[in-house]
């Protein structure tokens, strides 16, 4: 959901289309538990390079004031190195597609011309993660865990895949609404979830 910038280091691909609509039930069989993640690392980086990324994690949660959670992925510029400000993460997205072209994104706008393009250094995924048909991050999977599956129907719950925003209510129309109030400028809302 946030794009970071550190002092030393900065840390931040299309998106799949989305699936039908589903019910909070079916929904609840897709989404994965808010307890447990795992860091992915790229096959690319050599032993130090992997140790570095683990110590860096800390380091990006202080400066975010928050645990670096899924879906979440960071990027470098082979050329530059991980300690530049090529480095960048995307934080708390709905797919890891989304936290991927974010990062990357990033990182090729903060990378020295000369550079070659940036790639995918790691990825924050919830514990046994397996691609699905639904994903949402780890604050909007908190929310439906902890209200939203169980408030009566009519619900809606949309989200926005190219900010990480999300938002719910009565109806398609207020769960839009509230997603776009939160994606802070982001026009990809759409309802996933309905009852």
């Amino acid at each position: 959901m946030r794009v970071l910038s550190l002092v030393l280091l900065s840390l931040s691909l299309a998106m799949p289309a989305r699936a039908e609509v589903i019910d909070t039930k079916s929904a609840r069989k897709l989404l994965f538990p808010i307890k447990g993640q795992n860091t992915q690392l790229a096959g690319a980086l050599t032993d130090p390079e992997r140790a570095t990324i683990i110590a860096l994690i800390p380091l990006m949660e202080q400066q975010l004031r928050t645990p670096v959670k899924y879906y979440s992925s960071i990027a470098y510029s082979p050329d530059e190195g991980l300690v530049s400000d090529a480095l960048q993460g995307a934080f708390n997205f709905h797919t890891t597609d989304a936290s991927d072209a974010a990062a990357i994104a990033a990182c090729n706008n903060a990378r020295k011309k000369e550079s070659n393009p940036c790639q995918l250094a790691a990825r924050i995924l919830p514990r046994k993660y397996k691609p699905r048909a639904l994903t949402l991050s780890y604050d909007a999977t908190t929310v439906f865990t902890r209200s939203f599956r169980r408030e009566k129907a009519p619900k809606s719950f949309a989200i926005s895949s190219a900010s990480g925003a999300w938002g719910s209510g009565k109806n398609d129309t207020a769960a839009i609404a509230e997603c776009e109030k939160a994606a802070a400028g982001a026009q990809d809302c759409e309802v996933v979830i309905r009852d």
